[in-house]
């Protein structure tokens, strides 16, 4: 099973995927957890990016995110499920979908870049008023303001 946890920074999707997971594995299921953007060099790529760092035009990013999860799926996400486990994945296409939508990226060109991308079981949309997802962030992400995390929920 393909499981897909969303919302806004801040709306606690790590320590639900977490919760999520140990839960699982308490039931016995056979767990793998992993989110997006992922560890590997281009997760590292797109991290240094929203963290200001670098900049990058939002299509140019739309398509990094599009090839850090083509990797994501091939290297970590198929191979798990083909094992039998679950995966449980904080962020996913709905993410790229509403974060570059809400920079004027073509939300049906959005969707034609991820036409590839493995349908999910179940996506849980955690839902959070913006003002309070800010509050709870730490990171200091270009994405973590207010009025922008208004437009993505």
């Amino acid at each position: 099973m393909f499981i897909v946890l969303e919302g806004v920074d801040g709306c606690g999707k790590s320590t639900h995927a977490k919760l999520l997971g140990q839960w699982l594995e308490d039931e016995g299921v056979c767990v793998f957890l992993t989110a997006e953007p992922t560890k590997g060099f281009l997760g590292d790529a797109l991290r240094s990016f929203l963290s200001g760092y670098q900049s990058l035009d939002p299509l140019s990013l739309s398509l990094l995110f599009c090839a850090d999860r083509m990797q994501h799926l091939s290297e970590e996400i198929k191979p798990a499920l083909s094992e039998g486990k679950t995966v449980v994945c904080e962020r996913y296409v709905h993410s790229t979908i509403a974060y570059q939508a809400a920079q004027g990226v073509d939300w049906d060109w959005l969707w034609q870049l991820n036409r590839f991308a493995l349908e999910p079981e179940l996506v849980l949309y955690l839902d959070v008023d913006p003002e309070v997802g800010v509050e709870r962030t730490t990171t200091g992400e270009v994405f973590e303001k207010k009025e922008f995390l208004s437009k993505v929920r």
